[in-house]
């Protein structure tokens, strides 16, 4: 079920990508009806919006029920785990209010800003509970070295950054979510924020990845997503060049906002494994 939870939240926030960036966001201009229907008229914008409210419908009840499984199943043995799961639950229940909002306030930038990275914060809980579900924060041949839980708390927090940087971009941009939307920023100004706090990100995660593959033997799960983090990366960075050199296409938009997403769920993911890898491994009985 955490699994599940976690492919619905990512699915969402591409889903609201989506709608943004093909400026589809006032296709329903009211809430929770659309355009004082139950259902929606058969128009691109109009669809488009409703087809992402109904898959909020859905990821919200994924992730209550994971709440309540979680409370049925690991509230006794692990607190922590089933209070992360309730958070999902609890946060993930607010985005529809907070989307019907956005959607009143006319797409107002902090509003738009505020939907989208709460949705960044339940995918980061949700990264890291399936990570203690099934075990993978563990396994280190040796015990790390005292910095390393710093190291991935400043990871994290560059990641955080970085995705900021990059909303504040879209939302200065040409998909601010409608037509006759108010941007956020100038756009120029915040690409080159945004441009100079990836590129020091990219570096300091090199830094890191070249020390730790001297200093330590990490185990598999660490490596496996340390290298799925440098691929997505790598994409990143491919498809913000090509859509800046392509005057900021929606569907190349979409796809730098999904890679992103799937960006800092591998960064947050592998700043958890740092923090905890100098945690005492739970005391076995024969």
């Amino acid at each position: 079920m955490a699994v599940v939870a976690l492919i619905a939240l990512y699915v969402n926030i591409v889903s609201g990508a989506l709608v943004r960036v093909t400026n589809s966001g006032l296709g329903c201009p009211d809430w929770p009806l659309c355009n004082g229907r139950p259902t929606p008229a058969f128009h691109f914008h109009t669809l488009i919006e409703f087809t992402n409210r109904v898959l909020a419908l859905i990821v919200i009840i994924i992730a209550v029920l994971f709440a309540i499984t979680a409370y049925r199943s690991v509230r006794r043995s692990s607190r922590w785990l089933w209070r992360g799961a309730l958070w999902i639950g609890i946060l993930t229940f607010a985005q529809g209010p907070l989307g019907g909002i956005t959607v009143l306030v006319n797409l107002h930038p902090v509003a738009v800003m505020s939907h989208f990275l709460l949705a960044i914060v339940v995918l980061l809980i949700s990264v890291v509970i399936v990570l203690e579900t099934f075990d993978l924060t563990g396994g280190w041949s040796s015990r790390p070295p005292g910095w390393m839980p710093w190291a991935g708390v400043l990871a994290a927090l560059w990641a955080w950054a970085t995705i900021i940087s990059g909303g504040v971009a879209t939302m200065s941009g040409t998909h601010p979510g409608s037509d006759n939307v108010p941007r956020l920023w100038n756009l120029l100004d915040a690409v080159y924020v945004h441009v100079r706090v990836a590129a020091s990100f990219i570096v300091f995660i090199a830094i890191l990845l070249i020390v730790l593959s001297r200093v330590v033997r990490a185990p598999r799960p660490v490596t496996t997503i340390a290298w799925a983090l440098v691929i997505a990366i790598t994409v990143q960075v491919i498809i913000g060049e090509w859509q800046w050199r392509t005057q900021l296409p929606w569907y190349l938009t979409l796809a730098h906002v999904s890679v992103g997403a799937l960006a800092i769920a591998l960064a947050g993911g592998f700043g958890w494994l740092l923090v905890v890898s100098r945690r005492e491994a739970p005391a076995t009985t024969d």
